[in-house]
């Protein structure tokens, strides 16, 4: 029992730690970009104004300031003197009270405030153009606690920047100095661009849950003799191959179909698309649900054939029908699914052989772990090329990441159930929030989950375009939805 329950403490630190890990590079490349869209975007143009005398530059240089995205001010220096701000105008302050000298080759630097603005921490990043010469960039510290933020909406408790004996300003936009600060986060991940480091400590109600959830599994270990070892190896893992074996073999045996959810536009319930969903009838046990099994498919190498199984399946009922249905027909993929060999290719070939007016838009779920990667990206822009779509799933959820909206070229934004049973009791502007997020992005917003009147007519006066849900119509076969459009005299549109 003492190995099992100090394996167990071992295993939950390891837990916590690897997602400090990935909370921390996260929160480190959202910093990363922070500043070098301060230090880069028309850096060429603030340059050239280095030496000019300030009255003849200071409008030019207010007017670039207002072009750069989170930088409070833009400054010209010249021999080691702040001369001329896009702020203040002309100034003369030494470059040492914004940048400390031992930190001019790093680039940047952290103050607990400015000569100008006191108690209002501030990141400055300094280009040269020449000895002591060069653009001075001032960066809010709020815009960076405001990505720390994030962090702890993962489940840190907090999370900190800082600069090596520089300083430390955490996700309240409080200033320490390094000394002794540190050592109060268990987690410290450096920037590979920037000499900074991201700090990150677990909530204290995570860390209880990693814990005893270990302490649980290991003690259960523990309790076992030699002798049940291969007992406590069918429990681990023979369920989950049984699982996806008998999956496999529901594919082969047809037991699995495909059925469908209408999307509608809020404004006239016309229906506008549909959602392609998995249902599993085993001859044995009957209807399984999809949260039993897809978990362990998305983990597993079943992710391709039921991938490939729902997307070929919705596709060619819908473009079976007579006459075809002008909708757009949504699919869920996994992150995994964007980088295994050939998936780009068996999308194209679908996609290619829809009727006119039809568009497939890829659902993304568990957005946590979609990576940057090259494959990643090129799936994208090879699939956008052929006129797929793309939506973030359950928006709003623990694994929603907004730096996402910048990054990967999403189309729509599915705001989840559990936002839209509040519309009516108070969570409007919840969802009004999102639609005016979404608009700043260019995306459509889709409402899951509609059940009652009052909830689409609080959807429709906070402006959300399109919903779905048991109010509309319950999932159904395609031709069940072809005959329901049909009877009701509903147009179906783009």
């Amino acid at each position: 029992m003492i190995i099992a329950i100090s394996l167990g403490e071992h295993l939950a630190t390891l837990a916590l730690r690897e997602n400090e890990r990935v909370i921390g590079n996260d929160l480190a490349a959202s910093v990363d970009r922070v500043l070098d869209s301060a230090s880069t975007r028309s850096h060429a143009n603030v340059e050239a104004l280095t030496g000019l005398p300030c009255n003849e530059v200071e409008r030019r240089l207010a007017e670039l300031e207002t072009h750069l995205r989170y930088v409070r001010a833009v400054a010209l220096v010249q021999n080691g003197r702040v001369y001329c701000s896009s702020a203040l105008g002309p100034i003369d302050v030494p470059l040492s009270a914004y940048v400390p000298p031992r930190h001019r080759t790093q680039g940047i630097a952290l103050l607990a405030q400015t000569p100008f603005q006191a108690g209002t921490p501030v990141l400055t990043v300094f280009s040269s153009t020449a000895s002591n010469s060069g653009a001075l960039y001032i960066i809010e510290g709020d815009y960076v606690a405001d990505v720390l933020v994030h962090g702890v909406r993962y489940g840190a408790e907090r999370a900190a920047f800082a600069i090596e004996g520089n300083g430390v300003l955490d996700d309240k936009g409080r200033f320490f100095s390094a000394i002794g600060v540190n050592a109060a986060y268990s987690t410290h991940v450096t920037s590979r661009a920037w000499p900074f480091v991201i700090l990150v400590a677990s909530s204290p109600g995570l860390t209880t849950r990693k814990r005893w959830s270990f302490a649980v599994a290991s003690g259960a270990v523990g309790l076992l003799v030699a002798g049940l070892i291969a007992a406590m190896y069918l429990l681990a893992f023979a369920p989950r191959r049984l699982l996806l074996a008998a999956v496999r073999q529901g594919l082969k045996r047809n037991e699995f179909h495909v059925v469908y959810q209408p999307i509608v536009a809020v404004s006239d319930r016309s229906v506008v698309g549909v959602e392609a969903l998995l249902r599993w009838h085993h001859a044995k046990w009957g209807p399984i649900s999809p949260a039993v099994f897809m978990e362990e498919v998305e983990s597993s190498d079943m992710l391709e054939e039921v991938t490939r199984f729902v997307l070929q399946t919705a596709l060619a009922e819908m473009r079976a029908l007579t006459p075809a249905l002008p909708l757009r027909i949504a699919v869920n993929i996994a992150p995994r699914d964007l980088e295994r060999k050939g998936f780009i290719a068996e999308v194209v070939v679908t996609v290619r052989s829809l009727p006119p007016n039809t568009t497939l838009v890829l659902e993304l779920t568990e957005r946590f772990l979609l990576s940057e990667s090259a494959r990643t990206s090129a799936a994208f822009s090879a699939l956008k090329a052929e006129g797929v779509k793309f939506a973030i799933d359950d928006f709003g959820t623990e694994h929603s990441n907004l730096d996402l909206l910048g990054r990967f070229p999403f189309d729509y934004i599915k705001i989840d159930r559990q936002f839209v049973t509040q519309v009516d009791t108070g969570g409007a502007d919840l969802i009004a929030g999102i639609v005016a997020l979404a608009r700043h992005f260019g995306l459509q917003v889709i409402a899951e989950g509609v059940e009652t009147q009052s909830q689409h007519d609080g959807l429709e006066s906070v402006g959300v375009p399109y919903a779905q849900g048991y109010l509309y119509q319950r999932p159904a076969t395609a031709q069940h939805i072809a005959t329901s459009i049909s009877s009701s005299g509903q147009t179906a549109q783009h």
